[in-house]
């Protein structure tokens, strides 16, 4: 059998840069799609067929699509329409029109009741727009990840780069924070069980924000203050969708997670 070969769309960011490492470790080759090393997402048309054509290097397995602006806070309507739907009707649209396996990432805020912005919205727009267009592809709503090196305005890079911290809704609220390693097994476990539809990647375990900081700060000693105001587009519990399958890994627990993260 030919070596495999993986397009990842947005394969400098938090879960890709992970993704990328995972698949390279097995001898996967990869092919790294993302703006910040000069790639469009709207050229993945191109992109594919090049890479379908090219065997040299390995065959073409499956297009993981991680590309996407992530923040619930983010105003931006017309950046969103076209980093987060449009683009992911070009990738959704290709992987279908070549028969190219799909497994993208979409969100909790996708789920019913749990979303607020503009950012959940266009997460549960690609989960039916692939409903549609390419019944196989699987999405994965994502849970709170977490892990070494955070995105910048994240909680957890706020806890680990700031001296003080503060909380919202006096840290009430409710999350399913998820190790990045999970998040990474959660996409291979897509690729490599066939599994389509919308499928869930989250540590069972809930806890509320000021827990989470609690025991981040007790292996730096960051302070935290809390703020009972409560930010628009905020969430106060991020429920799980039951109705989606959880998909069945070895999650780590928090004090895993942290433990991993600050050497334990």
């Amino acid at each position: 059998m030919s070596r495999a070969k993986f397009i990842v769309t947005g394969s400098e960011g938090f879960i890709g840069k992970a993704l990328v490492a995972f698949l390279r470790h097995r001898g996967a080759s990869v092919v790294c799609v993302d703006r910040a090393t000069g790639t469009e997402v709207s050229d993945i048309e191109s992109v594919i067929m090049s890479e379908l054509e090219n065997k040299e290097d390995g065959e073409l397995r499956c297009v993981f699509h991680l590309a996407a602006q992530t923040s619930v806070f983010n105003r931006d309507t017309r950046q969103i329409l076209n980093d987060n739907i449009a683009a992911f009707i070009a990738v959704c649209d290709s992987c279908a029109r070549h028969n190219v396996r799909l497994v993208y990432a979409s969100s909790s805020t996708a789920a019913d009741g749990n979303t607020t912005s503009m950012y959940g919205i266009s997460k549960r727009f690609n989960e039916e727009y692939a409903r549609c267009h390419h019944p196989l592809a699987c999405g994965i709503r994502f849970h709170n990840v977490y892990g070494p090196e955070p995105r910048q305005g994240t909680l957890l890079w706020y806890l680990m780069h700031d001296e003080v911290v503060t909380l919202y809704n006096g840290g009430d609220n409710i999350r399913h924070f998820t190790y990045i390693d999970d998040a990474v097994e959660g996409l291979w476990y897509a690729y490599t069980n066939f599994v389509h539809g919308v499928v869930n990647v989250a540590n069972p375990e809930l806890y509320k924000i000021w827990e989470f900081a609690r025991a981040v700060s007790e292996y730096n000693g960051v302070k935290i203050v809390f703020e009972r105001t409560i930010r628009d587009r905020d969430n106060s519990t991020q429920s799980l969708d039951n109705s989606k399958v959880l998909l069945p890994l070895q999650y780590r627990t928090v004090q895993e997670g942290l433990g991993a993260i600050f050497g334990e």
